[in-house]
């Protein structure tokens, strides 16, 4: 299943619905689809704010698949680039003030699916998410 939307609050609500019905026609997991709700709210609210600034028009665009046992989630946009993936995993074990702001929600995503990889590709930005099916946290 493939969804478009608008770098908007309600483009958000667009896919995570589509992800909801796609989640219920594929009858997958209470455990699956919770994370994959706070994967996807996640790292979209990050898209929508700081992927467009001045907040211009721009488009989202999820694809949900289930293949090889595996669900596979890939969001592209064409803000501006960004790979989330290149910042280090935060300190858990330091004081709290001596943590810097930012990172525990990418380091979130990491932490409940099983593969993410971001590709910058003729001016979109693509992150690929994979989780067994059998695995759901």
């Amino acid at each position: 299943m493939q969804v478009r939307a608008d770098n908007t609050a309600e483009g958000v609500a667009r896919v995570t619905a589509a992800f909801d019905a796609f989640a219920e026609e594929r009858a997958l997991s209470t455990l699956l689809i919770g994370s994959v709700q706070v994967v996807l709210d996640e790292l979209l609210s990050n898209t929508v704010k700081a992927g467009y600034p001045g907040g211009g028009p721009g488009t989202i665009e999820a694809t949900f698949e289930v293949a090889d046992g595996r669900l596979h989630v890939t969001l592209v946009d064409d803000g501006v680039e960004f790979d989330p993936l290149a910042r280090e995993d935060p300190d858990l074990a330091a004081p709290l003030e001596e943590r810097p702001i930012g990172g525990l929600g990418i380091y979130l995503v990491k932490q409940l699916m099983d593969d993410v990889a971001y590709e910058r590709q003729d001016g979109w930005n693509r992150l690929r998410l994979a989780k067994k099916l059998e695995d759901p946290i």
